[in-house]
């Protein structure tokens, strides 16, 4: 199945990141075009940004993470108001899942599988 999917994880709580609002955007000649928004479920995850019977085409990708609106939210200070996370989906049929492992104060990311 194909697709764009990320999981958030809050590594500083030890729990899912819920409710951080994530934009994902796609390039198309040098401009950045929003695709879909949407905010982790309970469990930290979007599990598709793209709608049923919605096709993925190759190209450059930017998941947007609101991680300010997030950590203002707990009342806990911040240094990365928002993280892009830009990656090329080179094969429209494969499926793409973008962690993000978040702290105030720093964050790491992968291909997830």
């Amino acid at each position: 199945m194909s697709g764009i999917s990320t999981h958030v994880l809050d590594l500083a709580r030890g729990k899912p990141a819920a409710g951080v609002r994530v934009r994902l955007s796609r390039e198309d000649d040098g401009a950045w075009i929003e695709v879909a928004a949407q905010i982790t479920d309970g469990d930290g995850r979007v599990k598709s940004f793209l709608g049923e019977g919605a096709t993925l085409v190759g190209g450059r990708y930017c998941l947007r993470f609101e991680t300010g609106d997030y950590f203002g939210g707990l009342g806990v200070s911040w240094f990365h108001p928002y993280i892009e996370i830009a990656f090329d989906v080179a094969n429209a049929a494969d499926r793409y899942h973008v962690p993000l492992l978040l702290a105030p104060f720093g964050y790491s990311t992968y291909r997830g599988s």
